[in-house]
C-alpha cells in the first residue's frame, strides 16, 4: 500500500512540474511574440492554453483520489493539498500568458513604439520567478522560495517605471494611446505572473516551516525559525 501510495506521489508531483512548465514556456512565448513582433507565436499560446487547463484537472483528480483511498499522514496530506491549489496558481499563469498573447497580436498589427527598456526585464524577472517557485517547492527549500519573495518587490517597481515611460510616449504622441494602454496591460500581466510566483513560494515556506507568511510582510523578509 505505502509503495502504491509513493508512487502515484510521485506522478502527482511529475505532472505538477509538467504543468508548471507548459505555464512558463507560455509565458516565454507569449512575450516573445510581443517583442519579437511574432503573431505566431501569440497563436501557439492561444492554442496550447486547453493544455495547461487539462494538467489542472488531471491533477486535481489524482489529488483528490490519493486522499480518498490512502488518507494520509498530515505531512503528505499537507503537501497534497498544497499541489491542489499550487495548478490554480498555474492554471492562472496560463490565463496571464493568453492576455498577454492577445494584446502582442493586437500590437504587432501597428508600427512599432520605442524599444521596450523595462518589460523584456521584467518578462525575464516573472519568468525566472516561476522556475524558481517550482524548484523551491519540489526541493522544499525555503531560502529559496524567501529570495522569490524578494524578487516581487522588483517587479512591483519595474510595473511602475513601465506605467510611467508608456504615459511619456502617450503625451508625445496621442496617436499611440491604444497600443500605450495594450502595454500598460501586458506589465499589469506580468506583475499577477509575479504574484502567483510569490503565492507558490509562500506555500513553500509554509510547507517546510508551518509558517504562514502570506500576510506579514516583514516577518516574511527575516528568516524564521522552522517549526519544532
Amino acid at each position: 500500500m505505502k509503495r502504491h501510495f509513493d508512487d502515484e506521489l510521485k506522478q502527482l508531483k511529475d505532472k505538477l512540474f509538467r504543468m508548471g512548465l507548459l505555464a512558463e514556456e507560455a509565458i516565454m512565448k507569449a512575450t516573445q511574440a510581443l517583442f519579437e513582433r511574432d503573431s505566431k507565436k501569440a497563436d501557439v499560446v492561444l492554442k496550447g492554453d486547453q493544455e495547461i487547463n487539462l494538467c489542472e484537472i488531471e491533477i486535481d483528480e489524482l489529488g483528490h483520489e490519493l486522499i480518498a483511498l490512502y488518507q494520509p499522514a498530515a505531512v503528505d496530506l499537507r503537501f497534497i493539498t498544497m499541489v491542489l491549489k499550487i495548478t490554480n496558481d498555474l492554471e492562472r499563469m496560463g490565463d496571464q500568458a493568453v492576455n498577454i498573447a492577445e494584446k502582442a497580436v493586437q500590437i504587432n498589427q501597428e508600427p512599432s513604439m520605442k524599444p521596450y527598456i523595462d518589460l523584456p526585464k521584467m518578462a525575464d524577472t516573472a519568468r525566472g520567478m516561476v522556475r524558481e517557485a517550482l524548484d523551491a517547492f519540489m526541493q522544499r527549500d525555503a531560502d529559496k522560495a524567501k529570495q522569490i519573495l524578494e524578487k516581487d518587490d522588483v517587479i512591483d517597481s519595474l510595473n511602475d517605471r513601465v506605467y510611467d515611460e508608456v504615459q511619456k510616449q502617450i503625451q508625445e504622441k496621442p496617436d499611440l494611446v491604444r497600443q500605450g494602454v495594450a502595454l500598460i496591460m501586458i506589465s499589469h500581466n506580468l506583475e499577477r505572473v509575479a504574484d502567483l510566483a510569490t503565492n507558490i513560494a509562500e506555500d513553500v515556506i509554509y510547507l517546510t516551516r508551518g509558517i504562514d507568511v502570506r500576510h506579514h510582510i516583514r516577518e516574511r523578509r527575516e528568516d524564521t525559525p522552522a517549526r519544532s
